[in-house]
C-alpha cells in the first residue's frame, strides 16, 4: 500500500441517510438557522437531501418561531439578505418592513363620498403604481377629476399615532424545542466527530421534543454555571457531563432570548467529564467561546430535572419571556429606529 493511500481521510458518510459525501451532495450545516444569524456551518455531517429533511423537520419551524424579528432587527445573516415582511399594525393596517427598518404600508383605499359640490375621492395606495391605477379609475368614473393634479398633490403621512407593529413570537415546544434538538445534534457531531443519536432516533426525539418538551425546559436566566461576558443578542450552544452522576446536560441559547435546555441523556453512573462551548456574537459577528466557563459547583449541584420553567407553566413562563423580549429585541429595535418614522404610505385626496 502506498504512503499516500494509507495517509488519506477516510471517506465521510451522511450521518442521516449513510449515503457517501461528496462534492457534489456534501452540505454546509448551519447548526442554528441561517435566518437567525447563525454562523457556525461545518460540512462532512449530512448531505444536502438530508440536510433538507432536518429544515422540515425542525429548522423552519424554529425560524418561523420568531416572526418578523429577524428583519426588524435586521441579523447579519452567513449569506443573503433579510427578507421585507408584510406585517398587521394593531389597528388593522398592512405594512411593507424592509430590512433597513422603513416601513411603508400597503393598505389599498379607494373611497368616494358624496359631498355638497359633487365628490370627494380618498385614494391611498402602498407604491406609486398602484397609486397611479387607481387615479386612472377615479379619472374614468369622473370626468372632472384631474390625475395629474392630484398625484401632484399627493403626500406621505405616517401610520396613525399609538399604531403599533403585531410583533408574533412561539416559543412553544412545538415551535422550537424541535431546532433546539437538531441544534445539539449537529453540535456534537461537529465537535466529538461522532453522533449520539442515529438518524432514526433523532427523528422520533424531534418528534417527542415537540409534542410534550421532553426532558427540556425554559432557562430564562440563562444556564447555571455559566460565567461570561453579556452579549445581547448572541448564540450559545453549551453540552457538559455531571462526572458523579452520569447526566449530560444540554443548553441552547438563540439571539439572546429563547434559553432552552435540560437532561440530553444519562448514563446512570459517574462517567468523564465532557465539556463543550459555544459562543456567538450576531451583532458583533464574532466567536466569543473563549470567554465562556462554567463554574463546577454551581453547575454540579443542580437538579436538572427541575431547574428552570417547565413549558406546561404557562402563566410564569409569558411573564418572564415578555421581560426577555422588551430587554433584548425591543432595546435594540428602538437603538436602531429612534429618529425614524413609524411608517409612510402614499395617499392622494381631491374634491370634485
Amino acid at each position: 500500500m502506498s504512503e499516500e493511500k494509507e495517509n488519506a481521510s477516510p471517506q465521510k458518510i451522511c450521518q442521516g441517510c449513510g449515503e457517501a459525501l461528496t462534492g457534489e451532495n456534501d452540505s454546509e450545516a448551519h447548526i442554528i438557522p441561517n435566518a437567525l444569524g447563525g454562523r457556525l456551518k461545518p460540512k462532512g455531517i449530512i448531505c444536502q437531501t438530508c440536510n433538507t429533511k432536518l429544515d422540515a423537520l425542525a429548522d423552519n419551524a424554529l425560524v418561523k418561531a420568531f416572526g418578523d424579528w429577524p428583519t426588524l432587527l435586521d441579523l447579519p445573516r452567513d449569506r443573503g439578505k433579510n427578507p421585507p415582511k408584510l406585517i398587521e399594525t394593531r389597528n388593522g393596517r398592512r405594512v411593507r418592513l424592509e430590512r433597513d427598518g422603513s416601513m411603508t404600508a400597503v393598505n389599498v383605499v379607494y373611497d368616494v363620498t358624496p359631498i355638497a359640490d359633487g365628490h370627494e375621492v380618498h385614494i391611498s395606495a402602498g407604491d406609486m403604481t398602484t397609486f397611479r391605477q387607481l387615479l386612472r379609475r377615479a379619472e374614468k368614473e369622473f370626468p372632472q377629476f384631474d390625475a395629474n393634479q392630484a398625484e401632484q398633490h399627493a403626500r406621505t403621512v405616517g401610520i396613525e399615532d399609538g399604531d403599533e407593529l403585531r410583533m408574533g413570537l412561539d416559543f412553544s415546544p412545538q415551535g422550537v424545542f424541535g431546532g433546539v434538538t437538531t441544534a445539539i445534534w449537529l453540535y456534537l457531531i461537529h465537535t466529538t466527530g461522532r453522533a449520539f443519536m442515529d438518524w432514526e432516533r433523532l427523528v422520533a426525539v424531534i418528534g417527542a421534543m415537540q409534542s410534550h418538551g421532553g426532558t427540556f425546559r425554559y432557562m430564562v436566566e440563562g444556564l447555571p454555571g455559566l460565567k461570561g461576558p453579556d452579549i445581547p443578542i448572541g448564540h450559545k450552544i453549551i453540552v457538559r457531563s455531571v462526572p458523579m452522576s452520569g447526566q449530560l446536560i444540554a443548553y441552547v441559547e438563540i439571539l439572546g432570548v429563547l434559553r432552552v435546555g435540560g437532561l440530553f441523556a444519562d448514563a446512570r453512573g459517574p462517567v468523564d467529564l465532557v465539556e463543550h462551548i459555544y459562543a456567538y456574537d450576531v451583532l458583533g459577528k464574532q466567536d466569543r467561546s473563549d470567554e465562556f466557563t462554567i463554574d463546577a459547583s454551581e453547575f454540579e449541584r443542580q437538579d436538572w430535572k427541575q431547574t428552570g420553567v417547565a413549558p406546561t407553566e404557562g402563566e410564569q413562563l409569558r411573564a418572564l419571556m415578555a421581560e426577555a423580549i422588551q430587554a433584548t429585541f425591543e432595546t435594540r429595535y428602538r437603538s436602531r429606529f429612534a429618529e425614524a418614522s413609524s411608517g409612510q404610505e402614499v395617499l392622494g385626496k381631491s374634491a370634485k
